[in-house]
């Protein structure tokens, strides 16, 4: 092979030819050399190209076109002295399949190392997917590629992205262990600080991609919920404080999906969040929601027919708690129903146990708010239209009950007051039992009725309007010796006016004034009582004891009185319940319509009245004839008709 001309520099400044030097490394019986270059202090091997040539030109067909080696020095340095000179400064290419630059080492000294200042270190291109522009394999256990740097602002590994795949894209291919990891990030070793992993999206305007993604399409793991899920996030020490995961969004909006944390469940089942306190022996809370704005600490909603909130206890714990602090003026509670077409309740509250349903208290002595205010704004007064509506729908139980339990207190049980024309209370019993029943176990009044200083109605009133109804309006009973009724009269009512004692009998400061004008007593009488009507002269039967029967002659000395129209008072020997609908009320006394005719001429207004031959009518008595014992009574009115008919007659048997 024909060399170039060159001048080999070796020390002394001394010059040789190509030839003496070709020369002079052949020696017989050595093997033979394309080229041998040795010195001891300058070049071996020099090659220079001045122009478009090559300087050092290293070929073989299945050898080693070029090797160098060193014991102790550096095999091979290749440099670009000149600053402007952007060519390569290593060139190596094959068109074969296999590997272009191969590097190893047996020591623990660096395969590759490269160092730039404004360039890349390393720069891998590839052009087909198949393949990767860097490869890095260990196949001792430990990192295949590992970049590190100490700047502030960059990273030791960054990747880029200019089209529509990924930056950095980390998988396990082949393990089947459950233990690989495709993308691992760590802070904390050699005492670090940081973060593992962040992720940014700097583009206002990028709404097509989320910032962060995780997928799987794993089946989950029922046993184990910590294994088989798109993400997990653990906070793996009991005295720290931190978040598994903190969300925050900082937006003006309060649209659907501006959330620090958004979860959705597409599927028909799942949840769209599940917070599971695992602890059986741990105090914290599932869930603790707090706002320090004005909105809601929790918004929840159904669209169809689930449950805006559904909670529920295995333990003695609240279902639900809410609670004001001592510090704050809201409700622990409120329900609204702005429906107007809505029938369904705004509250319903069940228990199938022995509990209270509703317990409600102010616990405040000083309080003067009510436990529960019921209120109802309509113009109507249907059933079920009421402040507070209380059903007692089994075979026991109140509707209502209201207890006044401390008995130092003086405060009623229960007050009702009506502001405009209805009544303050409407008590109504549809069966057998009492539309009121108000009891005294001490020494006030069971019911206590009364008119203030400025009212017009009445302290009590009993109407029965069913006049089908014989049964008393009022029934005032007594199991005592004690006063049945007591009435008082004065300002305060401290004088007693009258009363009716246990037997019956009344008892009267002012006296009695009836609707009647006469004194009857109940009496038997011969025959029917149908054949007798108002106004019939009665005398003594003769045929019965204590019988009467209508007048039948006149001057009779067994006259009696007059069967009596309305008496003002009615005498009996029976008791106030018997039945007298067989007996008639004589009137012996007062002024009383009475059967008269002219059977002894014209009546006058005074003129003494006796029995005549007619049945049960009076007549004009004869001042010469009549007797002691058979006067009926003086006319009160003139009487001149023919028929018989009837005058008002001071009645006075005499």
């Amino acid at each position: 092979m024909l060399l170039p001309e060159v001048s080999l520099q070796q020390s002394g400044d001394q010059q040789w030819n190509r030839r003496s030097w070709c020369r002079s490394i052949w020696k017989p019986g050595r093997k033979r050399l394309g080229v041998y270059g040795t010195t001891p202090n300058g070049l071996g091997v020099y090659g220079n190209a001045t122009a478009n040539g090559i300087g050092v030109y290293a070929n073989s067909n299945t050898g080693t076109g070029l090797t160098a080696t060193s014991n102790n020095g550096i095999p091979a340095s290749i440099s670009i002295f000149n600053n402007a000179n952007n060519n390569t400064a290593l060139s190596a290419s094959s068109v074969g399949n296999g590997t272009v630059v191969n590097v190893t080492t047996s020591g623990n000294g660096t395969g590759v190392r490269s160092s730039t200042g404004s360039g890349f270190g390393v720069h891998g291109i590839t052009t087909a997917q198949t393949s990767a522009g860097v490869v890095g394999d260990n196949n001792g256990g430990g990192e295949a590629i590992v970049g590190r740097t100490t700047s502030d602002i960059a990273g030791a590994v960054v990747g880029r992205n200019d089209g529509g795949g990924y930056g950095v894209r980390g998988f396990v291919a082949t393990n089947t262990s459950g233990t690989g990891i495709g993308v691992y990030g760590q802070v904390g070793l050699n005492n670090s600080t940081g973060r593992a992993g962040r992720f940014e999206n700097f583009n206002q305007t990028n709404t097509t991609g989320n910032t962060f993604e995780a997928e799987t399409n794993s089946n989950g793991n029922i046993p184990d919920n910590t294994q088989g899920n798109a993400g997990s996030f653990l906070v793996d020490n009991t005295n720290s404080v931190a978040a598994a995961v903190r969300g925050e969004v900082k937006t003006i909006f309060g649209n659907f999906g501006a959330a620090a944390i958004f979860g959705i469940s597409s599927g028909t089942g799942g949840f769209a969040g599940l917070f599971h306190a695992s602890n059986p022996s741990g105090n914290g809370a599932s869930l603790v929601s707090i706002n320090d704005g004005n909105g809601n600490a929790i918004t929840a909603n159904a669209s169809k027919d689930g449950n805006g909130v559904e909670t529920n206890i295995d333990g003695a714990g609240n279902a639900l708690y809410a609670w004001v602090p001592s510090f704050a003026t809201g409700r622990a509670g409120r329900f609204n129903i702005f429906n107007e077409n809505n029938t369904s309740d705004v509250i319903t509250v069940t228990t199938v146990g022995n509990g209270i349903a509703g317990n409600f208290k102010v616990d405040r002595v000083t309080g003067t708010s009510p436990a529960v205010r019921g209120e109802v704004n309509s113009q109507f007064a249907n059933f079920g239209t009421a402040g507070i509506y209380g059903i007692s729908s089994g075979t026991g139980g109140f509707a209502g009950l209201f207890h006044a339990s401390n008995p130092a207190g003086n405060g009623p049980a229960l007050i009702a007051i009506a502001d405009g024309n209805g009544n303050g209370i409407t008590a109504n019993a549809s069966n057998t039992g009492d539309g009121v029943e108000a009891t005294a176990d001490g020494t006030g009044s069971a019911i206590y009725g009364w008119v203030p200083n400025f009212g017009e109605g009445r302290a009590a009133r009993f109407v029965n309007y069913n006049t089908g109804n014989t049964n008393p309006a009022l029934t005032v009973e007594t199991h005592s010796n004690g006063s049945i009724a007591l009435f008082k009269s004065g300002n305060p009512g401290t004088v007693n006016v009258a009363r009716i004692n246990s037997a019956g009998r009344g008892f009267f400061n002012g006296g009695t004034q009836t609707g009647g004008a006469d004194v009857a007593e109940v009496f038997d009488v011969e025959g029917t009582v149908s054949e007798y009507e108002a106004g019939d002269i009665l005398v003594i039967s003769t045929h019965s004891d204590r019988t009467v029967e209508k007048s039948s002659k006149p001057y009779s000395n067994l006259v009696a009185g007059v069967y009596a129209t309305k008496p003002g008072v009615l005498l009996t020997e029976e008791h106030i319940d018997t039945d007298l609908s067989g007996k008639v009320p004589m009137g012996v006394i007062g002024v009383i319509p009475t059967k008269v005719c002219l059977e002894n001429g014209k009546i006058k207004r005074g003129d003494l009245l006796v029995t005549s031959s007619k049945s049960g009518v009076a007549m004009k008595a004869n001042l010469k004839k009549v007797k002691i014992g058979q006067v009926i009574g003086k006319a009160l009115q003139d009487y001149a008709q023919k028929e018989i008919g009837k005058i008002q007659v001071l009645v006075n048997i005499k």
